[in-house]
């Protein structure tokens, strides 16, 4: 089989070899804690269940939906944004629904680029960025490199040297942890204007924040939407990632550009999910999450405290980070054979370079995982480290 050039140009997706090794490995029946995939353990909320419940007997939830989403659920992402972040967007011509943010972010360099055009892309970064994003749709990645010395954020003197089209940025972070205040983003933004590109920023972690720190959205500094795209998911705000629901929003043309590819693709979400996703919307009061939500965090927090604690304790310099679920540790050695020596010993992490060539030397923890489970993990880091 001759596959296109295009296809030939990707590198294997890393969490699907993943799969594959912990699948293996448990049919041969060892005990596997797999800190991996960024899969939460948690079942999603009730409210979120009952309004499926309800949704799938309620008349016409079972028809094709539209490639944009349903009117009730881009209303609740309206209602949900202005609560959240003040910033008032129009349901019908500035959201979109998606079949998961993952999907969203591939789809919108497809719409708005042409082949060989550049595209900024953080390394280390969510795979998507550079390979579905870019390669697979005939652009130029440009590689940033996000490092400790700069807060796991992009040297924007560094992008400022530099001619592109696209700039995708997300914080907080996936792999790193880190997040970025509104004061970066808007000189991120104004790089963007100058250079008459456009800023692409994945919001997908947004609730998951530790600290007091309160995730920004790159709408309140472009606030005349002029150039910018903002993608958000329910998977790790409500534990849904099975239910592929997410969405865009922003710059009308832009979004417009999103629903007339999807409308050569896909039908769009389920009626079902999109009711669900949206009554899980409502939940939030003056912006603030229901205590299901809220509990989550805390008990996110709880975990990467414990490995924190746990790791130092073995000599790594773990840091608590601000936002996401991950810990992306330094393990002063080669990612891949840190990575082989816990999985030899029943543990998974992700070796840094599968976010990119600027994550050697790391690894990433996703605490998916129960307190139980943390501790158990840690007696056996400590038997393959010695």
């Amino acid at each position: 089989m001759n596959y296109s050039r295009r296809l030939s140009a990707l590198p294997p997706y890393p969490f699907a070899e993943m799969e594959k090794v912990i699948a293996e490995k448990q049919s041969g029946g060892e005990e596997i804690i797999s800190f991996g995939i960024g899969d939460p353990d948690l079942p999603p909320p009730k409210f979120v269940l009952d309004a499926m419940m309800k949704a799938l007997k309620m008349p016409g939830m079972h028809n094709y939906s539209s490639s944009e989403g349903e009117k009730f659920f881009r209303d609740a992402v309206a209602e949900w944004f202005e609560q959240r972040f003040n910033v008032r967007i129009n349901p019908d011509t500035q959201v979109c629904s998606l079949i998961g943010s993952k999907e969203g972010l591939a789809n919108f360099t497809r719409a708005i680029l042409n082949p060989g055009e550049k595209i900024v892309c953080p390394n280390p970064g969510y795979p998507v960025y550079r390979q579905a994003a870019s390669i697979l749709n005939d652009n130029v990645p440009i590689d940033t490199l996000l490092n400790a010395k700069n807060g796991f954020k992009p040297d924007l003197d560094y992008i400022a040297e530099h001619d592109f089209s696209c700039i995708f940025l997300n914080y907080p972070n996936n792999p790193t942890g880190a997040v970025a205040d509104s004061s970066y983003l808007k000189r991120a933004f104004d790089i963007c204007r100058e250079k008459g590109a456009y800023m692409c920023y994945d919001n997908a972690y947004s609730e998951m924040t530790y600290g007091g720190f309160k995730a920004p959205s790159i709408l309140q500094v472009d606030k005349n939407m002029e150039s910018s795209v903002e993608f958000h998911s329910c998977s790790k705000t409500f534990n849904m990632t099975g239910y592929r629901i997410g969405f865009a929003v922003g710059n009308e043309d832009l979004i417009k550009a999103i629903k007339k590819v999807k409308n050569q693709i896909d039908s769009g979400a389920p009626k079902f999910i999109q009711y669900a996703a949206a009554e899980a919307l409502k939940q939030y009061s003056k912006g603030i999450p229901p205590k299901e939500t809220r509990n989550t965090i805390a008990m996110y927090e709880k975990r990467l405290g414990l490995l924190v604690n746990g790791l130092r304790k073995l000599g790594y310099k773990a840091e608590m980070p601000l936002g996401t679920f991950y810990l992306w540790v330094y393990v002063n050695e080669k990612s891949k054979e840190f990575a082989s020596k816990l999985l030899d010993h029943g543990v998974v992490v992700t070796p840094g370079p599968a976010f990119g060539s600027g994550g050697e030397g790391y690894v990433r923890f996703s605490l998916t995982v129960d307190e139980k489970l943390v501790r158990r993990a840690l007696e056996k880091i400590e038997l393959a480290v010695k």
